[in-house]
């Protein structure tokens, strides 16, 4: 599972990620800095730094403990810059994620347990994403003709005017934090975490995720 959006939360050490706030620093405007100021003016220490430093007076491997702090930290920064831009539209990420989901399909249309697969949350939490969606008239649930076990989700066409208008929204905000990158930094950015994504070796418990 991953960190989700407003709707979907989840904690990292007891710490809820979707609220940016990581080893109580929740005033960071300048996570590769040293030090950074809070809204007030007054200086404070860089989060990452320093759960890196308590990290390594127990701990091994603070590089790869650094990085993953970063990467969440990252992820948190992202979703509220994102989430500038689409919560006047009455979205936030994770309904935005199901709306595209739908529209790129074909048929504009997902089994519920695909898009549980596709988004990798709880079967519960689309549950409740589509429940939200459905209440403003943006999907709509249909039994599949060929399986009446099946339950599908559906993008209506309200659904789908508001996804591009939230789309080309984000387009002009240059993706939020991502508009402070250059095309270079960018493009650094995409293969690396591509090759997050891809890493054959990355074992929980002995077992490949």
């Amino acid at each position: 599972m991953r960190p989700r959006s407003t709707d979907v939360g989840s904690e990292l050490f007891g710490i809820p990620t979707n609220a940016g706030i990581l080893f109580g620093y929740p005033n960071i405007v300048n996570p590769g800095g040293t030090c950074v100021h809070d809204e007030e003016g007054v200086r404070s220490r860089d989060p990452v730094q320093e759960a890196v430093r308590h990290w390594a007076e127990r701990y091994p491997d603070t590089q790869g403990f650094s990085g993953l702090v970063s990467m969440i930290r990252a992820y948190s920064v992202a979703v509220r810059s994102i989430e500038v831009v689409l919560r006047p539209l009455g979205l936030n990420l994770s309904r935005y994620e199901v709306l595209l989901l739908l529209s790129f399909t074909r048929t504009g249309r997902l089994p519920t347990m695909r898009l549980r697969d596709l988004l990798m949350v709880h079967g519960s939490s689309v549950t409740y994403l589509v429940d939200k969606l459905e209440e403003v008239g943006l999907v709509e649930r249909q039994q599949d003709p060929s399986d009446g076990r099946v339950l599908l989700v559906c993008i209506t066409e309200p659904g789908r005017a508001l996804i591009d208008r939230a789309s080309l929204a984000l387009c002009a905000a240059g993706f939020g934090a991502f508009a402070a990158l250059t095309e270079e930094q960018a493009t650094q950015l995409i293969g690396i975490l591509a090759q997050v994504r891809a890493s054959k070796e990355a074992t929980v418990g002995g077992k490949h995720v």
